[in-house]
């Protein structure tokens, strides 16, 4: 390990720990000192407790009912015996409290949630042959320009063909619309730039040219349905929602009569046949609709976490910021609520994208493995180096024991990360990471990623709470299993993979694997 290397969390780890925050007395001191004092200050040392207690005080008084009180915590004992600190997001100049980190406080986790669950690609090819072989209806550009002007109007909720209809107000459902994209540049050169997205400019070159040859000469359409309606029913929504309001603008835009026989089939395109949504819908044991987070698969999120386009070059970015979205979607949300209940374990989560702890570690992987395998972990697709066994050891062990040192000698990164299944996730999301990200392949990714769990059990005795690391103990066996329910590419795999399923602290790791 390169001991005199300059640490990226030391800066957020100086001012969390040797700064004062609020009244919490943290005035002095290094990170890399083993023992402090506790001032146990309670809630009072933190601007945003004292927030929330002068709120619940204010809220009892006015409905004339108790509400938030943290003298309620163990039995009078109250909150903020050890010191309340900040964090910062990483890879920002962000300082937060932790409490700004639940996604209830949070605007921006809510709205990333928002964005997914309300979005549907629907194809317009097939659609387009309906009107054109079943009708003699001739569809050109202009044609498809007036389509998307009626469904702009229809998609938030305005009525287009019956009279009597109850629309929604616009200024209700103003974040609603519809674009669409397309592998041919010719037909892009004619479709009204409000209502395009326009790869060639979006993307970089090479990234573009991969799209448009995976797109082809088809055209599709990315909607997204008003929030207010997903969050007030569910993703199941999102595509009926769609698939409505798409049919009622063709039949405006194309002067189509509402009661034909074609009608049906534009039905089954939009409802159906050409629709592709963020999630899979989940069996029955777990009930929940296309569009909910336990359907949304790794490979799927690390596409739509768009961090790829704007800094291809350097790939552990791209990771982390998926680290991010994924331990958020699925350790807070899915797991934390959908599945698991009540306020759930919001610090599961942010150790991964709080502090630069992670970041630290990835960053470190990617030049070991630039110095030792030539550049290996530059973006690119010659430079990948072979997945051996060898070399999955090796970078995830050397990964890992920098983990663990960093841990020994920044005790201030031990108390961040106060609880095992946190370092846990952390450490081995950085081993994965850099092993998918050498060689090109996620599922060797995966292999780090046990490893790196069997080598911090090794060192510490325990990884996290008791069954924390069941599907780490029997992951090693399922990256290359043959048998379809565990074997799967990591980035088919998803929450509801049979293993995955268990337990939290893990499913953001595996996204960022899959990156």
């Amino acid at each position: 390990m390169t001991t005199d290397r300059e640490r990226k969390f030391k800066k957020q780890l100086e001012i969390k720990f040797t700064k004062e925050f609020g009244d919490n007395k943290q005035e002095g001191g290094s990170i890399t000192d083993k023992a402090n004092k506790y001032h146990r200050l309670g809630v009072d040392q933190d601007p945003r407790k004292r927030e929330m207690k002068e709120a619940g005080q204010k809220i009892a008084k006015e409905r004339g009912l108790v509400g938030y009180n943290p003298m309620m915590h163990c039995g009078g004992i109250p909150l903020g015996q050890r010191a309340i600190t900040p964090s910062f997001v990483s890879g920002t100049d962000i300082m937060v409290e932790p409490d700004d980190l639940h996604y209830v406080n949070n605007a921006a986790m809510q709205q990333m949630w928002d964005d997914i669950r309300r979005t549907c690609v629907v194809g317009l090819d097939m659609a387009h042959e309906t009107l054109e072989k079943r009708l003699g209806i001739e569809v050109t550009p202009e044609t498809i320009n007036h389509y998307l002007e009626v469904l702009n109007h229809a998609l938030p909720g305005g009525a287009v063909v019956q009279e009597y209809m109850v629309e929604t107000h616009p200024a209700l459902v103003d974040d609603c619309y519809v674009k669409v994209f397309t592998g041919d540049d010719d037909l892009a050169d004619e479709i009204d730039d409000q209502f395009l997205i326009d790869i060639n400019k979006e993307f970089p070159e090479e990234q573009a040219e991969q799209l448009k040859e995976s797109i082809g000469k088809t055209t599709w359409q990315a909607a997204h349905i008003p929030t207010v309606v997903s969050r007030t029913t569910d993703g199941g929504q999102t595509s009926r929602w769609i698939a409505m309001q798409v049919g009622m603008s063709f039949i405006s835009a194309y002067n189509m009569c509402a009661g034909e026989a074609a009608v049906a089939d534009l039905s089954y395109a939009a409802k159906h046949a050409a629709v592709v949504s963020m999630g899979d819908m989940l069996p029955a044991r777990r009930a929940r609709a296309p569009n909910e987070p336990g359907g949304l698969t790794f490979g799927h999120l690390s596409d739509i976490v768009q961090t790829s386009r704007i800094t291809p070059e350097d790939p552990a970015n791209i990771a982390l910021e998926v680290v991010g979205a994924g331990c958020m979607l699925y350790d807070q949300i899915w797991l934390g609520s959908y599945m698991s209940g009540g306020v759930g374990f919001t610090q599961y989560a942010t150790a991964a994208y709080t502090n630069n702890i992670l970041d630290d570690n990835l960053y470190y992987d990617i030049d070991y493995i630039n110095d030792k395998y030539d550049g290996a972990a530059n973006t690119g697709t010659d430079n990948k180096i072979k997945p051996t066994i060898d070399v999955i050891k090796d970078i995830g062990t050397e990964s890992t024991i920098y983990g663990l040192e960093n841990y020994e000698k920044y005790p201030t990164a031990l108390e961040d990360h106060f609880g095992g299944s946190q370092r846990a996730t952390v450490m081995s999301a950085a081993a994965g990471a850099a092993t998918a990200i050498a060689t090109g392949h996620g599922n060797a990714g995966l292999s780090a990623w046990y490893l790196s769990m069997y080598l911090h059990k090794e060192a510490h005795g325990r990884l996290g709470f008791f069954g924390y690391d069941l599907q780490d103990q029997c992951g090693a066996t399922n990256v290359f299993s043959y048998q379809s329910d565990e074997g799967a590419p990591v980035e088919l795999r998803g929450p509801n993979y049979p293993n995955y399923a268990m337990n939290v602290g893990h499913q953001g790791g595996y996204a960022a694997i899959t990156s």
